[in-house]
Formats: C-alpha cells, structure tokens, sequence
C-alpha cells in the first residue's frame, strides 16, 4: 500500500469521525497495521486494513447522520443556494435594463450570478465549511443539468457558467478565512 493511499484512507476516516476521536483511532488503526506487518505479509495486511475500513465507514456515517451533523451542513448549502438565485435573479433583474446589447446582458447575468455566489459562498462558509464545498458542487450539478436541456448558448457562455459558478463559490468561501484552517 503506497503512503499517498494510506494517507487518504486517513483523511476519510477523520472526515467521518467527531475530530475528538479521530486522532485515536486512526493512530490505533495504524499501530495494528505496523504490528500485523512485521508478523504478515505485505498483501495480507493490506486486504486487512481494507476491511477494517470498508466495515468502519458505514457505521461512522451512520454516527455522523445522528449527530445531524450532514443535515447542518445540506441545509446551509441549500439555503445558499436558494439565496444566490435570488440574488442573482435581483442583480440581474436591475441591472439588465441598462443595455440593450444582449452580449452586454449575458455578461452582465455572469457576473451578478459570480457575485451572488461569491457572497453565499462566503456566508456558508462562516456556517459551515463543508456547506460552501456541497454549494459549490450544487451550482456545478445545476448549471450541468440546466445547459443540457435548455437551449445551446454560445461556447464562452456555457463555459464560463459551468466554470465561474463553483470558483465564485470557493473564492467567496476563502475569504471568510475558514479555507487556510482546515485541510480541503
């Protein structure tokens, strides 16, 4: 097992665990792995890491959904979400009189709709950290799912909404200082 898997088989268990607990029992399940190494095999030791794995993961998801600590973190990304098309919708909707150039217009949508995430990104983040990543992948599966069954837009358009909705959701995300803290 090379170090890089062995260090992301790390980092889900502590996501999935209280951070109180984390540190130990991951620092158990390593020492058990350097015992059984030193009295098995390479590959045997492997495929007994794995299974202690794959058997902790769905009780220590079943543990975070009663600790409510996902349904935090749901709500707050949905919010953000709803509130960033209103918004975006407001922005749009005041300042699209201004121009009649419908190139103007679209630019126009692109950059309320970047603001209006970069500041609900900002404000789930201050919630709750993992709220601005799931917003972030929201405003990707939306903006995926929108394109494919509406009318094709120009390349640049459909691009930079598939591409500007989740960085204005990060950047807004980092501003409010929680990203430097916490490992993503």
């Amino acid at each position: 097992m090379s170090p890089s898997t062995l260090a992301l088989s790390q980092r889900i268990l502590a996501r999935l665990m209280p951070p109180a607990q984390a540190e130990a029992l991951v620092g158990d399940l390593l020492e058990e792995r350097r015992l059984r190494l030193q009295a098995g095999s390479q590959v045997s030791v492997a495929g007994w890491y794995w299974r202690q794995l794959a058997s902790s993961v769905s009780a220590l998801l079943w543990a975070s959904v009663r600790r409510g600590a996902w349904l935090i973190t749901v709500v707050t990304a949905v919010a953000s979400y709803i509130a960033a098309n209103g918004i975006q919708f407001v922005l749009g909707f005041a300042l699209s009189p201004m121009t009649t150039s419908k190139s103007v217009r679209a630019v126009i949508m692109l950059l309320s709709f970047a603001a209006a995430l970069a500041a609900c990104g900002y404000v789930a983040a201050s919630i709750r950290l993992g709220a601005a990543r799931l917003l972030a992948f929201l405003v990707f599966a939306t903006t995926c799912a929108m394109l494919a069954i509406s009318t094709p837009a120009s390349l640049w358009y459909e691009g930079s909404l598939l591409v500007l909705g989740p960085v204005a959701t990060i950047g807004g995300a980092a501003l409010s200082g929680r990203l430097r803290r916490v490992r993503l």
